[in-house]
């Protein structure tokens, strides 16, 4: 399992759907990729980032 992408201890990472149909979110990012000629990876990135909501939080321990 070489190249594995986990986050360190102390970090967590919340990934949460926003409150926009999928159908408008895809049909929008699928005419955008279109009209700009972006490339795949880039359109699918992007949708994946206006559909969810990503949030990274660093916690530390507390000391006693």
């Amino acid at each position: 399992m070489e190249k594995t992408m986990v986050p360190r201890f102390g970090v967590t990472i919340i990934i949460a759907p926003r409150g926009l149909p999928f159908a408008v979110i895809g049909t929008t990012v699928g005419a955008l990729g279109l009209w700009v000629e972006a490339p795949v990876y880039a359109v699918a990135v992007g949708a994946f980032l206006i559909t969810f909501q990503v949030t990274a939080r660093l916690w530390k321990r507390q000391t006693i």
